[in-house]
């Protein structure tokens, strides 16, 4: 019986992938957890392992290409693998192989969802083919709003050697350079507002100027932030808190945590414990928007942004926060870091978050406005936490002491709630901070 491979859901706004490069091959015998194959998105390239056992009777996208959420990649016979000896699946099937084939074909046998026929202020652009290119939703709708010569990028594509156009391919291939970097993303443009855009100037480059093409996740994640930039109304909020309480605790801990869980005890898991705790009271902010309702979550699943060795940023996501302690989040944060730099972060592990904490703090810095991770509707940001002069009341008057003073930021979408709500919400995060019981997170 056969079996289909799709793309996996990659993350929430995730709409398609590319798989870098195949690990087993057509006719190969692979086992439920067996790599299959390598995927690239715009967060993090990640291996896909395979559900259940089977042999490979069909690669339809190959190394290179890309195909949307959910289409079939591969085709997958369970029951001819129990007809074959175990020790055949380390072997290469000598016949059965499929040979490299140009882009065109690899992406000519991806099945496509018809499209319906899409208005335009310049007419039909008919159905999901178009002299023979296939076009993404999403560079549909940013050509039809955007008012581009539809022909005139496919006969580009046809060119290049592309038998799909998607979103990205919209922007390389328009003629009409002087317009392509001000493109918006889709569904946000109309041609009104793409004339309004300025266009990026172009670049003088001297023979001495190094030139480094963005990779394609950070490529993808530049039109991201900048899309999330350009549509978001940000507002930024700060407040000051004493971590003292904490790290009292946290300096009786940190040696016996590190010897159990070879684990730093680091001040992020108090936050982010903290921030699952302030949640609970401010549900407009546990929430994701698409700019015309709010949708509260009833879980509470955390975002943390881990840096890749300066190479791109992902954001994985602990899943229910507020049911961990600080040595349960601690954990979960080591894991997904460890498993976010060595590539092996899963689809479920990078969707769902509610809300997003990003941590500077390891850098020295002292305050960081940071973008929005929409469809989220709030980020906080944390620096460094560093002694400083503070001042009491004493008997005798004030007294200068020194303090442990860390800043706590948080970005937020004002469509989503006012000023007077996200600085509540800072004001409850920072009493949980500095008057919470500790030592009950490690009985």
């Amino acid at each position: 019986m056969g079996a289909n491979i799709i793309m996996p859901q990659l993350g929430e706004t995730v709409a398609e992938g590319k798989i870098v490069s195949w690990f087993k091959q057509t006719g190969d015998v692979v086992k439920a957890g067996d790599r299959l194959f390598e995927v690239e998105t715009d967060k993090v390239t990640i291996d896909v392992e395979a559900t259940e056992s089977g042999v490979i009777t069909e690669i339809r996208v190959g190394d290179g290409a890309t195909a949307p959420i959910g289409a079939v990649v591969a085709v997958l016979d369970g029951a001819a693998a129990a007809e074959r000896p175990t020790e055949q699946s380390a072997a290469p099937a000598p016949t059965a192989t499929l040979p490299a084939a140009p882009a065109t074909a690899r992406l000519a046998a991806v099945p496509m969802t018809p499209l319906e026929e899409v208005p335009t202020a310049k007419g039909l652009f008919g159905k999901a083919a178009q002299d023979g290119m296939r076009i993404s939703p999403l560079a549909r709708r940013l050509i039809a709003e955007s008012g581009l010569d539809l022909k005139a990028l496919v006969a580009e594509g046809k060119n290049r050697g592309l038998a799909r156009i998607t979103e990205r391919d919209v922007r390389a291939l328009t003629p009409m350079l002087e317009r392509a970097a001000a493109l918006p993303a889709a569904g946000q443009a109309t041609e009104a507002s793409v004339s309004r855009v300025p266009s990026t100037p172009a670049l003088t480059i001297g023979p001495r100027d190094e030139v480094i093409p963005f990779s394609t996740i950070r490529q993808k994640t530049a039109d991201r932030l900048a899309e999330n930039w350009r549509s978001i109304p940000h507002v930024f909020q700060a407040l000051e808190v004493d971590f003292g309480a904490i790290d009292q605790v946290r300096t009786a801990r940190k040696a016996a945590f590190k010897a159990e869980h070879g684990l730093s005890l680091t001040f992020l898991p108090f936050i982010t414990r903290s921030v699952a705790i302030a949640l609970r009271d401010f549900p407009d902010i546990n929430a994701r928007t698409d700019g015309t309702r709010l949708v509260r979550s009833r879980d509470i699943h955390i975002g943390i942004a881990v840096d890749l060795n300066h190479k791109g940023l992902v954001v994985p996501v602990l899943k229910n926060a507020d049911e961990l302690t600080v040595s349960g989040i601690a954990k979960g944060i080591g894991r997904l870091v460890e498993k976010a730099r060595t590539g092996k972060l899963s689809g479920d592990e990078m969707a769902g978050g509610t809300y997003s904490i990003t941590n500077n703090g390891a850098f020295g810095t002292q305050f960081t406005s940071p973008i929005i991770n929409a469809p989220q509707v709030a980020i906080l940001s944390t620096d460094a936490i560093k002694l400083r002069p503070g001042i009491i009341d004493t008997a005798a008057g004030p007294l200068v002491v020194p303090r442990l003073i860390g800043t706590i930021g948080q970005s937020f979408d004002h469509r989503a709630f006012d000023g007077a709500y996200s600085a509540a919400f800072l004001s409850r995060l920072k009493a949980v901070l500095e008057t919470r019981n500790w030592e009950q997170d490690f009985a």
